[in-house]
């Protein structure tokens, strides 16, 4: 038993003397690194320089060292990169180490490329480099030594592909490519001596109409060939849109059409709307010199650009408004107010306002009951006083829209790829807070559904309220004793620029509206030619100040704002027109357009009854937006 035991404790003293072995033999160590490293490009370095690596059993492992994941000419590149060193001993023990390179400065920057241009034969010079910069931290402005990689002819149809390149003393690249299409737009290059009839339909009243026709005869005597029939007016927007979408399913429709910016997301939806980038981007037919393209307010380029993610022109503007604070001047000089400019300054006013108005409108029921006692009249007083509020909004969607910009909040969106539109206002925090704003000062900032009216201007004119927000275009509803007045005869008018959210200026947003004009695809390209020359002179510099100062409307060109004969219009006194046109340019730079898509102006409907509710109505601000999003997309 006791040899037994002995040779038991000799085996397991031989199997602990080996496990001890196994470990004594351990991986080896590397030594000497920088685990952060950051040099300058073009600086000498090796991942290696100072860097040993030893095991106990081995010895010297300094050459086994491997280096992954650096390439000689790294460091002249600015850029980040792990290294891992590695190395392994005889007993297959491996041992690794990062170290984090970073090569300061950056590789050179390309700015401005567009990667996907289209151009069109004949639109005069192209080069892939216009706009186009370059720079590092380490040479700065790369510019001229950016180059070109590849051939395009821009005489030929087709698609070119080629790189644009810019590469730093270092040797570092910026490479981009580019997708160029070129296209045929098979423009004619004159404009026929043929007879050619074109038409234009619109849902303008008569005023308008016969400025159309004025400048429809303007046109046909620079082209004495061309015959421009103004249709009449079909009355208004909605049997305009409905009308033409039966003419374009009969495929009986006109050369040129009047609509908002979802009617041509409907008429595009058919196919038949005429890109007209070719047109204003040719050499021969282009907008030029005093009417240039980039003269035309910037807003209203965005707005007929919006329909695609590239941008392509589909409209033109034409009648154009924007909003503006429209206030009883005379009782606020009578008070001594400053005219405010946010919507908080014109909330800690309110009370006088409110005050000075039932002050009135207790000596109006005195003065049209003049035989009744006090207690007969105290009734009727309070009614008449029931009825002051010191603001109101024209349109409940516009007061929507705007609060929800104003207060960096979500409306709607478009995905381009399905031209589908995007309700967003539903799960927003920021437009929930517009509407608590509004709920929290709807005592002193109604809508006109308060007084049963469709507009504001009514009461405004009765003084049942004393601060209106609304249509440029319906200045001359708001003036007591009609726009043959002046500024207004039982009290005085004041235009102000539209109030924006103290808290949040960086927000200020003013809405524009109105319509734009589209051409539609004729199959004649001498009829499509001459729409477009029509609507270019349409909206020339000279004829839309004409246009402006005869409507209400607005220029739709920087040009026709600051020509000799608006300018001189618009220095006219006691001219409400004049004066509604001065505001609106001066806020021009805030003017702000929402997606159009089949279904915005529905979109705009819903948000609308929802300000009702909040405004008006039981005031639960979740519930109205909900019901808005649900119900727009009920009817879509």
């Amino acid at each position: 038993m006791k040899r037994i035991y002995t040779i038991l404790t000799l085996a397991l003293v031989v199997f602990a003397l080996a496990g001890c072995a196994e470990q004594r033999d351990s991986a080896p160590e590397i030594l000497g690194y920088q685990s952060s490293v950051t040099i300058d490009p073009g600086d000498a370095y090796n991942p290696l320089d100072g860097v040993t690596a030893s095991d106990r059993e081995d010895g010297d492992l300094t050459s086994s060292i491997v280096v992954n994941g650096f390439e000689a000419g790294d460091n002249n590149v600015s850029g980040s990169y792990t290294i891992v060193l590695a190395v392994e001993d005889s007993a297959g023990n491996r041992t690794e180490v990062t170290i984090l390179l970073t090569v300061t400065g950056a590789i050179p920057t390309l700015s401005g490329i567009d990667a996907n241009p289209v151009y069109y034969i004949g639109s005069g010079s192209y080069s892939p480099l216009d706009g186009v910069t370059a720079a590092d931290d380490v040479d700065g402005d790369l510019t001229s030594s950016i180059t070109v990689l590849g051939e395009y002819d821009l005489t030929t149809p087709g698609t070119y592909t080629f790189r644009v390149r810019v590469e730093n003393s270092f040797g570092g690249r910026a490479t981009e490519t580019v997708v160029l299409q070129v296209i045929d737009p098979g423009i004619p290059t004159a404009l026929t001596t043929d007879p050619i009839t074109i038409n234009l339909v619109h849902a303008n009243g008569a005023e308008i109409e016969a400025l159309l026709v004025k400048y429809s005869e303007s046109f046909e005597a620079l082209y004495p060939n061309v015959d421009v029939v103004i249709e009449p007016g079909v009355g208004n927007y909605d049997t305009l849109r409905s009308n033409m979408i039966q003419a374009i399913t009969a495929e009986e429709y006109p050369n040129i059409v009047q609509g908002y910016p979802d009617h041509v997301s409907e008429y595009l939806n058919g196919g038949v709307v005429v890109n007209l980038d070719p047109y204003v981007s040719s050499s021969i037919h282009g907008f030029t010199g005093a009417d240039a393209f980039d003269d035309i307010i910037q807003a209203y380029r965005e707005e007929n650009s919006q329909y695609d993610a590239r941008g392509t022109l589909y409209s033109l503007p034409y009648n154009k408004s924007t909003e503006v604070m429209i206030y009883n001047k005379t009782v606020f000089d009578n008070l001594g107010l400053e005219v405010p400019e946010t919507w908080q300054e014109l909330f800690a006013i309110a009370d006088q306002l409110r005050a000075e108005g039932e002050r009135l409108a207790e000596i109006q029921v005195r003065a049209d009951n003049p035989g009744l006692t006090d207690s007969e009249l105290a009734p009727l007083i309070a009614d008449a006083k029931a009825l002051i509020k010191p603001a109101a909004y024209d349109s409940s969607g516009n007061m929507f829209i705007t609060f929800t910009r104003q207060f960096g909040g979500s409306y709607t969106g478009i995905d381009f790829e399905t031209r589908e539109g995007q309700y967003l206002w539903n799960d927003d925090a920021n437009t929930t807070a517009a509407m608590q704003f509004l709920f929290d000062n709807r005592d002193d900032l109604t809508l006109p559904e308060f007084w049963g009216q469709d507009y504001a201007s009514t009461p405004f004119v009765n003084q049942q309220v004393f601060v209106t927000f609304g249509s440029t275009a319906g200045i001359r509803y708001n003036i007591p004793g009609g726009l043959e007045t002046g500024l207004g005869d039982l009290f005085t008018i004041g235009v102000a620029p539209m109030p924006y959210n103290a808290d949040m200026p960086e927000a200020r947003a003013v809405i524009q509206q109105g319509t734009n004009m589209s051409i539609l695809k004729s199959g004649d390209p001498q009829k499509d030619l001459a729409s477009y020359l029509f609507l270019k002179h349409i909206i020339s510099s000279e004829n839309t100040a004409d246009f402006a100062m005869n409507t209400g409307y607005l220029p739709v060109r920087t040009s026709g704002y600051l020509s000799a004969a608006y300018q001189t219009f618009l220095g006219e006194e006691n001219n409400a027109i004049a004066m509604v046109a001065n505001v609106a340019y001066i806020q021009s730079d805030y003017f702000f357009y929402d997606p159009a898509f089949i279904g915005s102006s529905r979109a705009r409907a819903q948000v609308g009854l929802a300000a009702e509710q909040i405004v008006l109505g039981d005031g639960d601000i979740a519930d109205a937006l909900q019901k808005a999003y649900d119900e727009a997309n009920l009817t879509g």
